[in-house]
Formats: structure tokens, sequence, C-alpha cells
């Protein structure tokens, strides 16, 4: 590091920034949001999120996403998806091993949306009747809904909720899914299972 520096500084007459720069190995290091990692299976090298941009980025779902949400579920869902275009615009470059990564994203924005709808819906009476509505078996809807006190964001992941409010849900309603737009950019990536597969994205 230190010939690195007394060359960038000395020769160059560039200034090295200490506090952002190091000799490490790519995928303990972060750069512009992401990370490198050496496939040792083919010596490819994946493009990954780096810890900072994950991090980010759950901040800023739970930003556009408050529990005391008032407006409607259509206006939540237009300010999630205007910040989600344009993260996975600049982020469409990753790898297809940051799949599993942006599926967990999707599901994690589902959650805090169904977490809305249930405070919007407000008695459990009115719950459990927009579920049967929504095509949960009516005991199933009831017992879930009194069978033990819940708070709303543990209630969001209750499965007659989730079998409710599915994705399918959500995607009628327009909310943009991290997972398939990195597909729909990237139809010429090959996604690795695994069992030694290869599959085409699109």
């Amino acid at each position: 590091m230190a010939s690195i520096v007394r060359f960038i500084e000395g020769r160059l007459r560039l200034k090295v920034n200490a506090g952002k720069s190091a000799v490490a190995r790519p995928e303990e290091r972060h750069f512009v949001g992401f990370r490198l990692r050496r496939e040792p299976l083919d010596g490819g090298v994946d493009v990954l999120l780096s810890k900072r941009s994950k991090e980010r980025i759950d901040e800023r779902i739970r930003e556009l996403t408050p529990r005391t949400w008032g407006q409607s579920l259509r206006d939540c869902i237009a300010k999630v998806n205007e910040y989600l275009r344009g993260w996975i615009g600049f982020f469409s470059v990753c790898s297809a091993a940051e799949l599993q990564t942006l599926n967990g994203l999707d599901a994690h924005v589902r959650r805090r949306l169904r977490a809305i709808v249930l405070r919007h819906w407000k008695r459990k009476r009115t719950v459990a009747r927009r579920l049967i509505q929504l095509g949960v078996q009516a005991k199933t809807a009831w017992r879930s809904v009194y069978r033990r006190r819940q708070s709303r964001w543990a209630s969001s992941h209750n499965p007659a909720v989730d079998r409710g409010l599915r994705n399918a849900y959500f995607a009628e309603r327009g909310l943009v899914s991290l997972a398939e737009r990195w597909k729909a950019l990237n139809p010429e990536n090959p996604i690795y299972f695994p069992s030694g597969s290869w599959v085409n994205a699109g």
C-alpha cells in the first residue's frame, strides 16, 4: 500500500484518499456500490451488491413504506416504483448470483405493503372479511385473524394474509419487481443453479 501511494502521489501527482483506499481482496472492497467476486468454478467474475448498497435500499424501502401511511395503497406503490425503477436501472449490471437478494427485497417490499393494507382495514372483522373476498377459506381467515394477538407487522406474514394478499395482488396494482426487471434488462444473462445446470434469464 505504501509503495502504491508513493507512486500515485509522487510520480502521478495525485492525491490518495486514505479513508477509502486499501489493499484487500476484491470481494472485501466496494466500488460505487458494487463488489467483485471471482467464481472458482470457471474463473469468471461476479458483480455483486456491496453491503452498503443493501443497507441503503433496506433503509429507503422503510422510509417509503411507513407503517403509518395514510394515503392510498396505489399512491404508496407509485412512490416505491419510482425509486425501484431507478435503483435497478443502476444496479442491473449485477450478476445473476444476486437474484436471490433481489427476490428477498421484493418479498420485503410486499410484506411492508401488506402491513399498510392491514392498517387501512383496521378491525379484525374487516380483515377477515376482506381475506375471504380475496379467496381465503372462511374458516381459515377467521381462525387466523382471531387466533392470537399479533402486531400488524407480525400479521403481515400470517399465512392467511400471505395467501389473500398474494404476489399477484400487488402486481395487479403495478408494483415493480426488482427480480423481474433484472431479468428483462439481462435477457442474455445465464442463471446458474447449484445442480450444475445453466438456463437463460429470459
